[in-house]
C-alpha cells in the first residue's frame, strides 16, 4: 500500500437539521478526483468525528469508498479515549472500507498518558486492529500530549504501525523519525503550511485540511519539490501559508466549510457546538482566498 502523497481530510457535510448530507459529500470526493487526488482521510478532526456516531461513522466511510472505489486510498480516524473503544472503531473502520486506521493519542487524562501509556496503547491497537494503524500525532486536539520522537520510532517497531501524520510542526522531530524508524514507516506532514520543510527532511506527503481547497497547488507543491524547482516550491509554500493557518488553527472546521461555500458553491456549516463564521470573519476569508489565487 502506498501511503505517499497528498490526502485532503474530508469533511463531513451536514443539512439544515444536522444531519448527515451525503450526497454533497459524495459530490466533494468526485470534485477531489477531478483535480488528481486519490487517497482521503475520513474522519479526521476536519470530519468532526467526534460529533458522530458509529453508524454515521460507518455512513461517511462508506460512502466514501463507493464514490472512489476498490483503488483509492481511504485513512480513516479511529481514535477514542479507551484502547479498547479504540480498537471497536478500528474494526468499524475496517467494515466500512478503510484502508488504514488513523489514531488520535488518548488525552482524557492527559496527566497519566505519558510515554509509557501511549506505547502500551498503540501497541495493544497494533496487534489487535484488523487494519494497519497510523499514529495521528496533534497536540492541539489531544490536550496538549505531544509524542516524542524516540516513542514514535519505538511504535514504528511494530509491523502493523505503519506510519504517523504529524501536526505539530516539529521539524527535528520530523527528522528523527525519518531517520531513525524503520524504512517504510511513512511520515506525513499534517498541514500544509510547513509542506516543503517536512519534505526537505524526508516526509512523504502530508493530510492537510488545504487540500480541499486547494488540491491542485498541494499536488503541484510536491511535484516541484521531487523536480528540485526550489525556488518555485518556496514561493508556493509561502502564498499558501495565510490561508492553510485560516482554515486550520485560524478559523477551523468552519473557515473549511466556509471556504468551500465561497471556492466551490457547497460546504455548509459545523454540527453544534462549533458556530459558524461571523459575516466579518467571511469577509476576512474571502480576502485570503483571493489573496492566495483561489477563488477562481
Amino acid at each position: 500500500m502506498d501511503l505517499r502523497g497528498i490526502f485532503p481530510p474530508v469533511p463531513t457535510f451536514f443539512n439544515g437539521d444536522e444531519e448527515l448530507d451525503l450526497p454533497t459529500l459524495r459530490g466533494h470526493i468526485l470534485r477531489l478526483r477531478a483535480q488528481g487526488i486519490d487517497r482521503f482521510v475520513a474522519l479526521g478532526s476536519n470530519g468532526e468525528a467526534v460529533h458522530l456516531d458509529m453508524d454515521e461513522r460507518f455512513q461517511v466511510i462508506e460512502a466514501i469508498r463507493e464514490v472512489v472505489g476498490a483503488d483509492a486510498t481511504i485513512l480513516a480516524g479511529a481514535g477514542a479515549q479507551s484502547t479498547r473503544e479504540t480498537i471497536r472503531l478500528c474494526q468499524l473502520a475496517e467494515k466500512a472500507g478503510a484502508n488504514v486506521a488513523l489514531i488520535l493519542p488518548p488525552h482524557a487524562y492527559g496527566g497519566k498518558m505519558g510515554p509509557a501509556a501511549q506505547k502500551a496503547h498503540y501497541l495493544a491497537v497494533g496487534e489487535d486492529s484488523p487494519l494497519p494503524i497510523m499514529i495521528y500525532n496533534m497536540p492541539a486536539n489531544a490536550a496538549g500530549i505531544d509524542l516524542d520522537g524516540e516513542t514514535i520510532i519505538t511504535l514504528a517497531e511494530h509491523p502493523n504501525i505503519v506510519g504517523m501524520k504529524d501536526s505539530s510542526g516539529n521539524m527535528t522531530k520530523m527528522a528523527q523519525v525519518v531517520a531513525s524508524a524503520r524504512p517504510d514507516f511513512v511520515a506525513l506532514a499534517g498541514s500544509a503550511g510547513f509542506l516543503a520543510p517536512a519534505l526537505t527532511v524526508g516526509a512523504q506527503g502530508a493530510i492537510a485540511a488545504l487540500a480541499n481547497i486547494a488540491p491542485r497547488e498541494c499536488l503541484l507543491l510536491m511535484g516541484l519539490f521531487a523536480d528540485e524547482n526550489l525556488a518555485e516550491a518556496r514561493a508556493l509554500q509561502a502564498r499558501l501559508i495565510p490561508v492553510n493557518t485560516a482554515v486550520t488553527s485560524g478559523f477551523g472546521v468552519a473557515g473549511l466549510k466556509a471556504a468551500l461555500e465561497l471556492i466551490a458553491g457547497y460546504g455548509g456549516v459545523p454540527r453544534r457546538p462549533l458556530l459558524p463564521l461571523t459575516e466579518s470573519e467571511r469577509s476576512r476569508l474571502r480576502a485570503l482566498l483571493a489573496e492566495a489565487d483561489l477563488l477562481g
